[in-house]
């Protein structure tokens, strides 16, 4: 398709505005090239100023015309009566400057919950030399909880993995579980602080990860919540931390096209200030 059969601005721009097709091209830059021709088409005239010479010569040399401007720009008239029109050249600029990145981002916030704020949990010594027997008197103290949050007793389980993990630090599972409980009582931030010793102990625990992206859900730690449930399952399946990630996961795809939009709207206002800087200038 030639020049003369596209309207304008002609294949030289519709070329250009197809470069994103192009797998080198940064999209970025296709962007900001895209708003351009988007403003040239509005306003011809942008491209008769002398910052814009280059472009005109380049076109020009490849047989394509710049098309006359279809009239004045407001700069231009604004300079020749010496009153540059800036009031008006904000308030276009402002109502099109994107909005704070809370206003139109919309999430399902179900279930959301105020973080604990309770004095820390003991965490044990960790420079602590651990004699056999002490392992032994945290592997009970470990079963004991464990019977203890079966039968629904969750404060008695909190205390008996307390004293487990006095008894043994060193133990990342001790830690894992203990979180778990935290999750269900609601307090979201002491169970993140078990999995992250957890995870100092043992990064290839899937455990604490799983808990740590559970305790991440209700304080709407979206993005964190999903990564930890997500390497979870990549260390341990388990139909448990699937089933959460797959409830945590729209959040975070809303999350991500919210800031792209956010990005693009940016960029765009970023192309706008710079041409009406060259109108002015």
């Amino acid at each position: 398709m030639d020049a003369e059969s596209v309207p304008w601005p002609g294949s030289w721009l519709q070329t250009l505005s197809f470069a994103h097709h192009l797998p080198t091209t940064d999209p970025r830059k296709v962007n900001e090239l895209r708003a351009f021709v988007k403003m040239c088409k509005q306003d011809p005239s942008v491209l008769h100023t002398e910052e814009m010479r280059f472009l005109r010569e380049w076109v020009e040399s490849l047989e394509d015309k710049i098309p006359p401007p279809t009239q004045k720009s407001k700069s231009e008239e604004n300079t020749k009566e010496g009153k540059p029109d800036s009031k008006k050249g904000e308030e276009d600029l402002k109502a099109d400057e994107p909005s704070s990145e809370e206003s139109h981002l919309e999430i399902d916030n179900e279930g959301v919950i105020e973080p604990d704020t309770d004095t820390p949990q003991e965490m044990g010594d960790e420079n602590a030399e651990i004699a056999e027997e002490m392992m032994d008197q945290a592997n009970d103290k470990k079963v004991a909880a464990i019977e203890a949050l079966n039968d629904g007793e969750l404060q008695k389980a909190i205390d008996l993995f307390t004293a487990a993990i006095k008894l043994n630090p060193h133990l990342a599972i001790l830690y894992a579980k203990r979180a778990s409980v935290f999750v269900r009582l609601e307090k979201p931030n002491a169970a993140i602080q078990d999995c992250d010793r957890a995870v100092e102990i043992n990064p290839d625990s899937a455990q604490p990860y799983k808990w740590r992206g559970k305790a991440h859900r209700p304080p709407a730690h979206w993005e964190q919540a999903a990564h930890d449930l997500a390497l979870a399952c990549k260390l341990d399946y388990t139909e448990d931390a699937s089933a959460t990630l797959k409830k945590v996961q729209p959040r975070t795809q809303n999350i991500a096209e919210h800031w792209r939009k956010y990005e693009r709207k940016h960029e765009e206002r970023d192309i706008k200030e710079r041409i009406e800087r060259v109108k002015k200038a």
